[in-house]
């Protein structure tokens, strides 16, 4: 048996135990607006968005079981708020994570509501608050099949008697957030919030039921210059903490505008995650389709069963725009004689 298969299937069977839960993480989180904050649901200018994005980890090393994460969103801008500049959206999100083949899974969906405040009168600044409702579904199968047909079968301790009575949990959550976006002058815009997941630390064990999954703190923030008509750049940042783990990740993306009449643009950029991955990313944009890949390489303490290989992103998204056209009276003249 390969050590490194070995070593990796370990760490997959860890994330069984009563370990502190950790949420999934994307490395283009901005493809992923939803899951990072709730009050970016309906903040765009347009009818509906959609949206996915897809993570692969560690299938170099573990081929068929790899860590397997696909999202898919949905939002709109759905009333007109209190105020004449102020807004309202709503939006759906669903996650699919799964750790090796398939033993263990956690299936989340969750609905969201926004509320966007103008701060000025031209509409150059706005404070966005959003929350979303949730419910998550964990699941472990019976039966462990690693590299090499080495298997681990259950029930045969007495933990593993529990686990063959009750092998899924499932239970409630809430989310909330904030988010300050403010147009600086003509080439300059930017915003930064901060979200809060698993408001009420609820139960998500399945050895022990009365585990509860800790709270996560989210601060992002994104700044965009234009530097010319052609080019922009955009640093972001992410710090996020949960149950004692804590992740910073810096990122720094250049967009360029090949054809202005066909509005095609494409990005570039690199970022780094402390003590974990150096990110490479790229993309492209065509009107109002979105799309971005990204590469993590390793540069963790795994690095000796890893060699650099990481995670795979593919993301896209796409803004959906329906205007009703202006209805025009027709005016007949009818000169007179």
């Amino acid at each position: 048996m390969h050590v490194k298969k070995l070593l990796l299937s370990f760490f997959a069977l860890l994330t069984l135990g009563a370990l502190s839960a950790q949420d999934v993480h994307f490395t283009q989180y901005y493809m992923a607006p939803t899951s990072l904050n709730p009050a970016m649901l309906g903040k765009f200018e347009g009818t509906a968005r959609i949206g996915g994005i897809y993570r692969d980890q560690w299938r170099s090393i573990l081929n068929n079981n790899r860590y397997g994460t696909p999202s898919a969103f949905i939002d709109a801008p759905i009333f007109r708020g209190f105020r004449k500049r102020d807004w309202i959206g709503a939006g759906l999100t669903f996650v699919s994570d799964q750790v090796g083949s398939g033993s263990l899974r956690t299936t989340v969906g969750k609905l969201g509501g926004s509320y966007h405040f103008s701060l000025d009168k031209k509409g150059n600044s706005y404070i966005s608050i959003g929350g979303d409702y949730g419910r998550t579904n964990r699941r472990v199968n019976n039966d462990f099949n690693f590299e090499d047909e080495l298997s681990m079968g259950f029930p045969s301790s007495a933990d593993d008697q529990r686990l063959g009575q009750n092998n899924k949990s499932e239970w409630s959550d809430i989310s909330a957030g904030v988010v300050l976006t403010s147009r600086l002058n003509k080439r300059m815009d930017f915003n930064i919030g901060f979200s809060m997941f698993h408001l009420g630390k609820p139960n998500y064990g399945i050895l022990n039921q009365t585990e509860k999954i800790p709270q996560r703190s989210v601060v992002h923030g994104q700044f965009n210059i234009a530097m010319t008509d052609r080019w922009t750049v955009s640093p972001a940042f992410l710090y996020q903490t949960m149950g004692g783990a804590d992740e910073i990740n810096l990122q720094g993306l250049a967009s360029y505008l090949i054809n202005p009449q066909k509005e095609i643009r494409v990005n570039i950029g690199a970022g780094y995650r402390f003590r974990d991955a150096i990110n490479a990313i790229a993309g492209v944009q065509y009107k109002d389709l979105t799309v971005g890949l990204a590469y993590d390489i390793n540069t963790s303490d795994l690095t000796s069963v890893t060699n650099g290989r990481g995670g795979f992103e593919l993301a896209a998204n796409y803004i959906i725009k329906i205007y009703k056209p202006a209805k025009i009276k027709p005016r007949v003249l009818c000169p007179r004689f």
